[in-house]
């Protein structure tokens, strides 16, 4: 994580479904509860930085058990990764995380997700070849719905492959 890095901080504080596995005095809170102990069992969405910090911690040395077991969030539940694999151009990533990549990134780093990784990676692909499309043309009256769809990783890049067209017509017509 860089310390400035915008996106990193708020992809660390999207929220990610959650189960404790042991019963934890005091937490209540984290559930609307002060004071009192968050049960075993207990599902309930965290903040991403907290989540990987309690899915990592073993309750004893010789168990492989945490405090807590992560779900698949929103951002790659099933019928979100079939969504990307069919028609990656139409889906609304903003809408669906504003971080997206910034959170598979995180996401993947913390389970070496090999197959999620392609998957996104193949997404980013044909959604960075619309983008330039976009980017490259001159004309004002085109159709922008897609651009609404664009998290903030294609958002700048959007707008500096539409930078550097501009300043390469500017370079051809001198």
């Amino acid at each position: 994580m860089s310390y400035y890095d915008l996106d990193d901080i708020l992809a660390d504080g999207e929220k990610v479904p959650c189960r404790f596995n042991i019963t934890v005095p005091g937490l209540g809170y984290l559930e609307g509860n002060p004071g009192k102990a968050i049960e075993k069992d207990t599902k309930i969405e965290l903040p991403l930085w907290l989540a990987e910090i309690l899915a990592v911690c073993e309750l004893l040395e010789e168990s492989q058990q945490s405090f807590i077991d992560l779900s698949d969030p929103e951002f790659i539940n099933l019928n979100v990764l079939n969504a990307v694999k069919t028609s990656p151009i139409n889906i609304d990533l903003h809408k669906l995380v504003p971080n997206y990549y910034k959170l598979i990134e995180k996401w993947c780093v913390m389970f070496n997700d090999k197959e999620l990784i392609e998957t996104i990676m193949i997404m980013l692909r044909e959604r960075a070849f619309e983008i330039n499309n976009f980017a490259g043309n001159s004309n004002k009256q085109i159709n922008n719905e897609f651009l609404y769809t664009l998290d903030e990783f294609e958002k700048r890049l959007y707008k500096m492959t539409s930078e550097s067209n501009k300043y390469m017509r500017k370079w051809l017509q001198d």
